[in-house]
């Protein structure tokens, strides 16, 4: 009987104690990882249960809004999970033989909790051959092919992503040529874990080849009495007898789409309705209001600087038929938003921004081929404090190419322009400009060099206005190979501007035998963008950004060529440590003796104010994202605009540093970003002598990434 009570008492504080220790809870404060030297620490906190508490702000921001997290505490029962997933995701980079063991060390008097993982990688495995399965039945051309897409890559680490993106090839390669209904089987893999190898089988079951019986609609919402068949097939452009092809149905329905007739488009097969080897398709769309009439909030990044302002959209679709679709806006933004909300008039004095007015006309085929087609005719008006006011008007027609499937490259327009362009120079525009060309070419002194120039612009200059019409020919195209469009973190970009001027003018001067007194000039301009795998993170991302331009005069005075065609650096978009189109070449290039109305022309827009004829740039920055939809960067710029090749030098690339802040909408990032100038080769003075506040800090509101 005592001995039965004795186990009692016993067992009564040894179940009291483990309830007590359940109760007491310890914030799991910090995941260690030791040994991970192939796959980073980010990759391996992303998948395993057990999570890092987050910071006491980020614990402060959520006591108050969804914005933040709560304390996470840690459990013991999940290391086993932890421990397995680390494996497994090891396994899945070809690491078959890792060991993985963990401890953890708990602080009582903080009532924290510290979680440490021991990795022993070991070698991993390669890939020694793949073996295909289910070819059989598949056309001779397309076993051929396929057979050699996945007997490449032998001889390098195994990884399951290899093995998904043969199969998502595959699969994708015959769905777009009849076969769609095949299937994936689990492949099978046998690993020889003495010679760390891996031999892979790789089967599909490819079923029947089919072809299209018929076609079939389906017409609902608002509007479908205005839409007919025949413009559906048309869009869709998938013939009966054809080959069914995954990708023209993808194709079919991005046509539909973009027309803006559809709240909603879909295109299916009719599996159950396939007779021998033919299957129908059914074209199911929901056709909106044929006229709308929507105001709009604008924010742009328009000459690298930030714009906000309203619009007002009139659309009238399927236009005379045939799917166009007209539109009439205008628009209004400022660049200084806040004097405008106090005095909201474009003719105010304070007001700088931009109104502008345009009617298009779009249709998505020209003479039968699908290439959508925009005609588009604009007024608008710019103002920009402190340098001038404008007025622009003129005419576009542009030709964006649907890209045939597999092509490298993903996009392609080309477009037509005709632009009158007027500027009004502001007379303490003109001051500064003549200021700086006394001092720097005539070698006076800055006091000397301001009377002299308030002289001139007073009483010696005949006009303060500047008006040509130029003709553009412009081709742009460009391939995007990142794996994300909004947020990229591996892969690279490429875009290409191609830009001819005032050749087809030049033409028609001669057959007519007309004066024509613009210059002739080819611009171009190279984007390039890389995301290399530094941080191998799908949160943290390493980007960078190389963009050279020149302007080539092949005819006639470079000077004349216009102020809004040439090439500048500096804004949001671009070097972040100075304001927009602050970074353009040093020297004036004119003597202003014996100064002709020619001579003016030329000066105000060969001037160190007014862009240069070559540009290069470039960007380094370090993204992080971090509770969910807030992120950081780090970044570094570089670059200039010059007149001249003989004025590009090391000592005159301009260098800015600075760090910014994002949120990450559903649709599209929002940023600001802080730079300072860390190298100005206008100011060579001491970063350290210079003050924050106007001559090193510029900051920028922007929407989307930098680049």
């Amino acid at each position: 009987m005592r001995l039965i009570l004795v186990k009692t008492i016993v067992l009564f504080f040894v179940i009291n104690s483990v309830s007590i220790s359940q109760e007491k809870k310890f914030e799991l404060t910090k995941i260690n990882f030791v040994g991970n030297n192939s796959i980073s620490t980010s990759n391996l906190l992303s998948i395993i249960y057990s999570k890092e508490s987050p910071n006491w702000v980020s614990q402060l921001l959520n006591k108050f809004s969804s914005i933040g997290g709560k304390p996470i505490y840690f459990d013991s029962l999940l290391i086993a999970s932890d421990i397995q997933a680390i494996k497994s995701y090891y396994q899945s980079k070809g690491y078959f033989k890792t060991k993985v063991k963990a401890n953890y060390v708990i602080n009582t008097k903080k009532n924290e909790a510290e979680l440490n993982f021991i990795i022993d990688e070991r070698e991993p495995a390669f890939i020694k051959s793949f073996m295909v399965k289910g070819f059989e039945w598949i056309a001779a051309e397309y076993r051929e092919y396929l057979l050699d897409y996945i007997q490449r890559d032998t001889n390098r680490v195994y990884e399951d992503a290899i093995i998904e993106q043969k199969n998502n090839y595959t699969l994708t390669y015959l769905r777009d040529r009849g076969y769609m209904l095949i299937k994936a089987e689990k492949p099978l893999i046998t690993i020889d874990t003495i010679k760390n190898k891996v031999e892979i089988l790789l089967s599909y079951n490819a079923g029947k080849r089919y072809k299209i019986s018929n076609i079939f609609t389906t017409r609902t919402g608002k509007g479908f009495d205005k839409i007919d068949d025949e413009l559906l097939y048309e869009l869709v452009s998938i013939k009966p007898g054809s080959w069914y092809s995954h990708a023209d149905i993808q194709r079919g329905q991005v046509r539909l789409y973009r027309t803006n007739l559809f709240t909603s488009s879909i295109i299916n097969s009719i599996i159950s309705d396939t007779v021998g080897n033919t299957v129908p398709l059914n074209i199911n769309v929901d056709i909106g209001l044929m006229h709308e009439l929507s105001p709009e909030i604008i924010m742009n990044n328009e000459d690298n600087t930030f714009n906000l302002g309203t619009a007002l959209n009139f659309v009238r679709k399927n236009f005379l038929g045939g799917a166009r679709k007209l539109t009439a806006s205008t628009s209004i933004a400022a660049q200084n938003i806040s004097e405008f909300i106090k005095k909201p008039s474009f003719a105010d004095s304070s007001f700088y921004g931009y109104a502008d007015a345009r009617i298009s006309l779009e249709q998505p085929f020209i003479f039968g081929y699908p290439i959508s087609t925009k005609l588009e005719s604009y007024f608008t008006l710019q103002k920009r404090r402190n340098e001038y006011n404008s007025t622009l008007y003129g005419g576009k027609v542009s030709f964006d190419f649907e890209l045939p499937y597999n092509v490298y490259l993903n996009s392609l327009n080309m477009y037509f322009n005709v632009e009158h362009s007027e500027y009004l120079y502001k007379r303490e525009y003109l001051v500064n400009i003549a200021a700086n060309y006394f001092e720097l070419k005539e070698g006076l002194s800055l006091k000397t060099a301001d009377s002299l120039a308030n002289y001139f612009v007073d009483n010696q200059l005949k006009s303060r206005s500047f008006n040509s019409t130029n003709q553009l020919l412009g081709l742009n195209f460009g391939a995007n190979k990142t794996d994300d469009f909004l947020y990229p973190t591996n892969g690279y970009s490429l875009s290409f501007v191609l830009e001819e001027a005032n050749s087809i003018a030049y033409l028609f001067s001669k057959i007519f035998n007309t004066n024509f007194e613009r210059p002739l000039s080819f611009k171009t301009i190279i984007t390039s963008t890389f995301y290399p795998q530094i941080y191998n993170s799908k949160t943290n991302v390493f980007g960078i950004k190389f963009k050279v331009g020149k302007i080539f005069t092949y005819r006639g005075n470079q000077a004349d060529i216009s102020i809004n065609q040439r090439l500048y650096a500096g804004g949001s978009n671009s070097i972040r440590g100075w304001g927009t189109r602050q970074l353009v070449p040093k020297n004036p290039l004119l003597n202003l003796t014996n100064i002709t109305q020619e001579d003016l022309d030329a000066f105000l827009i060969k001037g160190a104010v007014t862009g240069g004829f070559i540009l290069m740039e470039g960007s380094f920055e370090s993204r992080h994202k971090f509770l969910d939809k807030l992120g950081a960067v780090l970044f570094i710029d570089y670059g200039n605009t010059w007149n001249d090749y003989n004025e590009v030098r090391i000592d005159q690339i301009a260098v800015a540093a600075g760090f910014g802040f994002r949120f990450y909408s559903d649709f599209i990032p929002f940023r600001i970003d802080f730079g300072f100038k860390a190298y100005d080769p206008q100011d060579q003075r001491s970063f350290f002598k210079k003050k924050i506040w106007g001559e090193l800090l510029q900051f920028h509101i922007g929407i989307g990434e930098a680049f």
